[in-house]
């Protein structure tokens, strides 16, 4: 064989393997480009090599290569010749340095993975699995590394997770070069689900390309399982409030209507009338203690929402005023008020900023002794209008203003706990004044000085006046018939004695059935109907009313104890026209009889409305 064939040397310079020729001593008798490059040695013709070759047969094996700028590894492959009538050998090298390292690294991979108890595995680029530790196989339940290498990779996940994970989740990582997500699991042996932190990652050459994909992914299943029991408890301590709710408003109603019908009795013994004020006071406060209770839980989930609307802000005040003044004065109190001439307009709940007002004003009136000074000041800033809370009350002390809004903060107690309250007014304060948009700050000169609660709010521009409420008026011949229907006994004729004090004529049912007997023969206009009732409850007895001849053309008014959001939508779907909080707001209902009485006189067709305000709860 000759080396003198330039056709020869022209087919060996364009592969990219090492070609040599050397003699039995290891001269080198022929060498490519490539061979060349491999080596660092140029010529390398004439010079002699130590390169290990089986003198008699074929030889394959991997060996080092030593250059200027460090070892290399190749694949060697030698094969016995004669060249120019001498023995010598043919010899390929190829570079596999870059092979070399990936097995190394997969190698300190594998004995990191096999000591660990995660969850750790290898892939190619078509996310084929190559590689599953000992920890991993265990987890989820396969026996072989061969059984894994045969499984696609889908069906490592729980059914309903497998195509996020091809369609999504694989996409983001070629997108992105890593992803995580916590997924299902699938375990091969028993189906179940193993709640997983899968963390995806490619596996990069020297040169930053990947070559490969890696997961190191962590059994999260106790974690979801303490989540799942946590949103559990947090279900059924929403369901405990809103029955502890339901069980304290509901006798709270009679006594509330029973406070209103001494009002309108006109007592002329003035300790009667001392004893209903203090009736409707304390029903006041424990239906405020109760709304709060809920109204926090609500909060702290992120459940509450603000029913926004254009307003002035000056009349919310007034109003929280007119009912606020009464407590205050009772403990013989001084309130001073400073309100501008001017409306203040801002967009806000009325609802929620007159329980932020009402709170602070309690507050003040529950921290000051007889005789204190209340003043609410109100300026406007620009932009934003500041409320500011003053008394001269018990004060703040330096280390307790701080913590002031925490839930359940409150000042030293005592055992006679003389000023009350649960602890969570001044948290709620700061919630609904942020969900304004708002701030609210507390300072004090210290414990036996007073202290100041002040309000930020943002404003509107002023623009066009509000337009005029139109003011119903009922017409005096109106005969308006209303149904009331609840189960307990008091509430039932303590509000339809109220209702017939007030001009109405008025029919009690008991139960679901009873009510729908007295419709067909009473026919009434509006009907009052209780939710929590035995046998049928108010959302059945109120779809059963709609399915009547006349049905849709009465005013169907919830009366409940339970007021939660979920409740409130319930009422809306059963047919309800409005949903109303017990204990019973008299005032509100009796604008909603007038409104309707309204539209009754003038024949309205469509009148079935349900108005959001009055699904909040009452004050």
């Amino acid at each position: 064989m000759t080396t003198h064939n330039p056709k020869f040397d022209l087919i060996l310079d364009t592969i990219t393997d090492g070609v040599l020729v050397v003699d039995s001593q290891g001269v080198v008798l022929y060498a490519n480009q490539a061979a060349e490059i491999l080596l660092a040695r140029s010529p390398i013709i004439g010079q002699s090599l130590a390169i290990p070759v089986n003198p008699d047969k074929n030889s394959y094996q991997d060996i080092n290569l030593i250059r200027p700028n460090g070892l290399v590894w190749a694949e060697m492959r030698s094969s016995p010749l004669e060249w120019d009538g001498q023995p010598g050998y043919v010899i390929a090298l190829r570079d596999i340095t870059e092979r070399k390292h990936m097995e190394l690294e997969r190698q300190k991979f594998v004995s990191l993975a096999d000591n660990s108890m995660e969850f750790i595995g290898m892939f190619d680029m078509k996310f084929l699995p190559f590689y599953i530790n000992e920890a991993g196989m265990r987890l989820i339940g396969l026996d072989s590394l061969e059984q894994c290498i045969r499984t696609p990779v889908q069906e490592f996940f729980f059914p309903e997770d497998q195509r996020f994970i091809l369609d999504e989740f694989f996409p983001r990582v070629v997108r992105e070069g890593h992803a995580d997500v916590e997924i299902r699991f699938r375990h091969f042996k028993s189906g179940a689900a193993i709640w997983m932190l899968y963390n995806v990652f490619f596996i990069k050459d020297s040169a930053g390309e990947p070559v490969g994909i890696a997961t190191v992914s962590r059994d999260i299943s106790a974690r979801k399982q303490a989540e799942a029991a946590l949103h559990e408890a947090d279900r059924r301590k929403d369901e405990f409030l809103a029955m502890l709710a339901h069980e304290l408003r509901n006798p709270l109603a009679p006594i509330s209507n029973a406070a209103h019908i001494l009002d309108m009795l006109k007592l002329e013994d003035p300790r009667l009338s001392w004893a209903k004020e203090i009736i409707k006071r304390q029903v006041m406060h424990l239906t405020h203690l109760v709304d709060d209770l809920l109204d926090i839980s609500r909060i702290a989930r992120g459940k509450i929402s603000l029913k926004k609307e254009r307003l002035d802000l000056v009349e919310v005040i007034k109003s929280v005023l007119d009912t606020a003044r009464g407590p205050i004065l009772a403990k013989q109190q001084h309130l001073d008020v400073h309100l501008p001439e001017q409306p203040i307009l801002l967009e806000g709940d009325s609802v929620r900023l007159s329980q932020v007002l009402l709170n602070l004003l309690d507050n003040a009136g529950k921290y000051s002794l007889e005789n204190a000074q209340i003043e609410v000041d109100v300026q406007l800033y620009g932009t934003e209008v500041e409320i500011q809370v003053r008394d001269n009350g018990t004060g703040i002390s330096a280390g307790l203003l701080p913590t002031i809004f925490d839930l359940f903060q409150q000042g030293a107690r005592t055992l006679d706990r003389s000023q009350g309250g649960l602890g969570i007014g001044l948290t709620l304060v700061k919630r609904l004044v942020e969900l304004h948009g708002g701030k609210v700050t507390a300072s004090s000169p210290g414990a036996g000085l007073g202290s100041t609660f002040s309000i930020r709010l943002p404003t509107i521009a002023e623009a066009a006046g509000f337009p005029a409420a139109e003011t119903p008026t009922p017409s005096p011949n109106a005969g308006m018939r209303v149904l009331v229907v609840d189960d307990d006994a008091d509430v039932r004729e303590s509000t339809a004695l109220l209702l017939e004090l007030n001009g109405y004529e008025v029919k009690m049912a008991d139960s679901g059935a009873h009510a729908i007997t007295l419709i067909e023969a009473f026919h009434p206009d509006v009907v009052l109907l209780d939710i929590g009732m035995p046998v049928e409850n108010g959302y059945q007895v109120a779809q059963r009313i709609r399915k009547l001849p006349n049905g849709g053309d009465l005013l169907l008014v919830a009366l409940s104890g339970y007021g939660r959001a979920e409740e409130l939508a319930r009422s809306q779907e059963a047919g309800f026209d409005h949903h109303l909080i017990k204990p019973l707001n008299f005032n509100t209902l009796r604008d909603l009889l007038s409104e309707w009485e309204v539209r009754l006189g003038r024949r309205v067709a469509d009148s079935r409305l349900f108005d959001p305000k009055c699904a909040n709860k009452l004050n």
